[in-house]
């Protein structure tokens, strides 16, 4: 019967881990075997105790079990009929008593002849195992950064990219086979990709699958490996293509080319190539959305009087009207010659002109009496004033 660690150290079951090491150094202390009156048996006991109750995974193992998992392998597998304190089995008999030690678990285990792991039972229970993972058979995805002018991205364009990539083995076409080889069914796993196999436990039966080892999960191997690629089906090269980017692409958006990405396994599908658009900004235009927006400046006489304006955008030169009066800050609307919609290249945004009324920083003499009259004519009050040089050639005059 396993022995109650608490009371060996003389703690009670909800003790802390202070309290624990506390009580450790005491017992210790008293039954250290260079000390008079002391035991190297008790010391040993004490030890033990400390061992398993300062570890809080063992120390849980223990209260439930009444034993550590590694004392259930060091005594040869199978738990202790009597359980200790707080143990799962209370005390009435150990439902895996009688397993005997057999070869290949960590606890022994073996019954009626039959061997069975319990590593295995406890691994599956409690998520401990982890099973052999099949190759990834799908090609790897891949990602790369692209760059376009505004106007590039605004209509769209055609580019040319070349990248160094894990591509179809040209020699054997990406199935792995030598040229006049066959690919034939994997002789281990019959073509099923996985192997399957049965164990029986104390609970039952158990069955299990793992990915073949010889075919990788494929199910059919190359008769003949491809020397060129090693039987994989690719091979790292350099590849050459073709994309088309949508008009009204934005900075930052990413573009998905199907299939451009690295090759499968053994002529399995490809992986995705993904573009990152970098847009370069543009010195007349900004965008928002589909909606272009540029700034016009305009003279105090053209937004007082009104005029037309040759305006630059980006699908050529129009006539712009300027009503009489234009504050600056007015937003003009040049309807459709914005962005296309990505979506919807029918259909495109809007251009919107913000005009800013340009006050002039040197005035000749004609145009500030020209002014002059313009405020007595409205009944505004100014006060120019005249620099050196207007006030020298004045008196010449």
């Amino acid at each position: 019967m396993p022995k109650d660690y608490y009371e060996t150290l003389g703690v009670a079951k909800g003790a802390s881990q202070d309290d624990i090491k506390k009580a450790f150094r005491k017992k210790a202390h008293e039954f250290h075997p260079d000390k008079g009156g002391g035991s190297a048996d008790k010391f040993k006991e004490v030890n033990q105790a400390y061992q398993v109750l300062s570890d809080v995974q063992k120390r849980q193992q223990y209260d439930q079990y009444g034993q550590t998992f590694d004392e259930v392998a060091r005594n040869g597998g199978g738990f202790s009929g009597g359980a200790g304190p707080g143990s799962a089995w209370g005390g009435g008999g150990n439902p895996f008593e009688g397993f005997s030690g057999g070869a290949g678990s960590p606890f022994g285990g073996g019954v009626n002849g039959v061997e069975f792991d319990l590593g295995d039972i406890f691994g599956d229970m409690f998520g401990g195992r982890q099973q052999q993972q099949s190759r990834r058979m799908r090609g790897i995805d891949l990602e790369m950064g692209i760059n376009l002018t505004f106007e590039q991205a605004v209509f769209g364009v055609e580019k040319t990219l070349t990248l160094e990539k894990q591509d179809t083995c040209k020699t054997c076409g990406g199935n792995g086979a030598a040229p006049g080889s066959k690919v034939v069914t994997c002789p281990k796993c019959h073509g099923q990709g996985q192997i399957h196999t049965q164990k029986r436990t104390i609970f039952g039966t158990v069955a299990s699958s793992t990915s073949c080892d010889r075919c990788e999960g494929m199910g059919k191997i190359p008769e003949v490996a491809c020397k060129t690629c090693g039987g994989s089906g690719a091979l790292r090269q350099s590849k050459t293509i073709s994309v088309k980017v949508p008009a009204g692409i934005d900075n930052g958006q990413r573009i998905r080319v199907q299939g451009e990405g690295e090759a499968g396994y053994r002529g399995s599908s490809a992986g995705d190539l993904y573009l990152v658009v970098t847009v370069q900004s543009s010195k007349e235009f900004n965008r928002d959305g589909f909606t272009l927006l540029k700034e016009l400046p305009i003279s105090f006489t053209q937004a007082a009087l009104g005029t037309k304006i040759i305006l630059k955008t980006l699908d050529g030169n129009i006539e712009l009207k300027i009503p009489s009066g234009t504050q600056s800050g007015t937003v003009l609307k040049v309807k459709s010659k914005g962005v296309p919609n990505i979506n919807d290249p029918s259909r495109r945004g809007d251009l919107l002109i913000t005009t800013r009324v340009v006050t002039p920083a040197k005035l000749s003499k004609n145009e500030k009496e020209l002014l002059k009259q313009l405020a007595a004519e409205r009944g505004e009050a100014v006060q120019v004033d005249e620099n050196l040089w207007d006030n020298i050639k004045d008196s010449f005059s």
